[in-house]
């Protein structure tokens, strides 16, 4: 019986165990662009672990590293590219695109079926 408990325990614990070493800043998903005129949304990041896609004003290009301790996408458009970014768990992702084209805006994008996403459509639409 003790042997059974113990091992029940074990297994709980190393379920924890594995939940809390898994990676909270894992990107890979898709994530939108919301229009704040009308809530209509873009996709603009495929990320799947370390890679992915960026879509720029209609243009694709290759993530080929993102560093979630030093929070930066490495993008190649010709050369490689560091863009910085910040992240919240609850699904809202913003990029600062001053290394891409010597200009500096952010861009928001949310990831697919947040509530991040649901709310922004929400309050693009209050708005009109």
């Amino acid at each position: 019986m003790k042997k059974k408990l113990l091992a029940v325990l074990l297994a709980v614990m190393s379920v924890f165990l594995l939940v809390g070493c898994s990676s909270k800043d894992d990107l890979s998903g898709k994530w939108y662009r919301v229009s704040k005129y009308d809530g209509s949304t873009e996709l603009i990041l495929e990320i799947n672990n370390n890679s992915g896609t960026i879509d720029v004003d209609g243009v694709t290009y290759s993530i080929t590293n993102i560093d979630t301790d030093k929070k930066q996408i490495t993008v190649n458009a010709g050369s490689d590219y560091t863009v910085p970014y910040s992240y919240d768990e609850d699904g809202e992702l913003t990029i600062t695109e001053d290394s891409l084209y010597g200009s500096s805006y952010k861009v928001t994008c949310y990831k697919e079926d947040s509530e991040a996403l649901k709310e922004a459509i929400e309050d693009a639409k209050d708005d009109d």
